[in-house]
């Protein structure tokens, strides 16, 4: 943890508040703490500031790597190799240097968080398959999906929220993504909308957003109740039911969350297995530092075993809090 992190948490523990905004910050921290076995203190401090960026180069960029390479070279981008996700780094240095760069605006690099590189590189999307990217605005994780298929898949991308459409729609422009559909169908309906099946299919679901929250801000937690959470529960639920009728058999599946709460992450699937015979959770063999298994329990209520093979991402200096699980349709 740097010392910036630190002194940002003391000044968030410390600051004059009205009482039941800090009793709210209390209840966040004891929460996430008892989710993430950690103290309140250490999560106040893991959520005080934003973590560093990461940028990835586009291979479906009309320059090659080695040129976009030297051209961050020559802007002074600090990065470090991300071993985990080929052609991608974190990012040591100021990220507007990229993000007001040709670089970037002509979609030869992409910058976003590390942790979303994870339910991409877990779908493991190939050519040949037909993708359904369910809730795919802004467009990051289309953008890795279309690159590791070398743009040859069958890739349908949908957002239920139609105010988002023309941000996806510009990423897909912008970093050369082929994409076969552009939809705005709700979610938890998707398979009402949809007629066909698919190989893939990355539901990295609409949440509370509980690992992007930086407690350093006073007003952090103005969005944030434990009701809204588990109104988010109910609403992932339905979608992932919908996303696992529109998988072909022998599919995969990756459902995927920024958020801590079992009630978005855990329950939703344990409500899968227990309805579904023919799904099975699959480990996740990519060794992205400080990961941990999902939850075998919260709040006395014991989830399906299978759980323990997902993945929880903790928070640090480059990742946001995350969920990923990823899912087989058998038969």
């Amino acid at each position: 943890m740097s010392q910036q992190r630190h002194r940002r948490a003391a000044h968030a523990r410390s600051a004059p508040r009205p009482r039941d905004e800090e009793r709210r910050r209390e209840h966040f921290a004891a929460r996430i703490g008892d989710i993430l076995g950690l103290s309140p203190s250490a999560v106040f401090a893991l959520l005080a500031g934003p973590p560093q960026q990461s940028l990835r180069i586009n291979p479906l960029s009309p320059r090659p790597a080695e040129e976009i390479a030297r051209a961050l070279d020559a802007l002074g981008v600090v990065r470090e190799e991300i071993p985990w996700c080929p052609g991608a780094f974190h990012l040591l240095s100021d990220k507007s240097t990229v993000a007001n760069s040709d670089l970037f605006t002509h979609g030869h690099v992409y910058i976003q968080n590390a942790s979303s590189l994870v339910p991409p590189l877990a779908l493991e999307p190939r050519p040949e398959h037909a993708i359904l990217d369910l809730c795919a605005a802004p467009g990051g994780k289309s953008a890795l999906i279309a690159a590791l298929t070398g743009n040859q898949a069958y890739l349908w991308l949908n957002d239920g929220i139609k105010a988002r459409l023309a941000k996806l729609t510009e990423v897909v422009a912008r970093f050369g993504v082929r994409a076969a559909e552009i939809t705005s169908y709700p979610a938890q309906y998707a398979d009402k909308y949809i007629a066909r099946r698919f190989d893939r299919i990355l539901l990295d679901a609409q949440c509370s957003g509980e690992g992007l929250i930086d407690l350093s801000h006073p007003n952090a937690l103005r969005f944030w109740s434990l009701k809204r959470v588990e109104e988010y529960g109910l609403l992932q639920q339905r979608m992932l039911m919908a996303a696992f009728r529109l998988l072909a058999p022998g599919g995969i599946l990756v459902y995927s969350t920024c958020t801590f709460g079992p009630e978005e992450n855990e329950a939703p699937v344990d409500h899968l297995l227990r309805h579904r015979d023919n799904a099975e959770i699959l480990p996740i063999a990519l060794p992205v530092p400080g990961r941990r298994p999902g939850l075998a329990a919260w709040n006395r209520q014991p989830f399906d075993p299978r759980l323990r093979e997902a993945m929880r991402i903790v928070p640090s200096r480059h990742l946001e809090g995350f969920f990923v699980c990823k899912i087989r349709k058998t038969g």
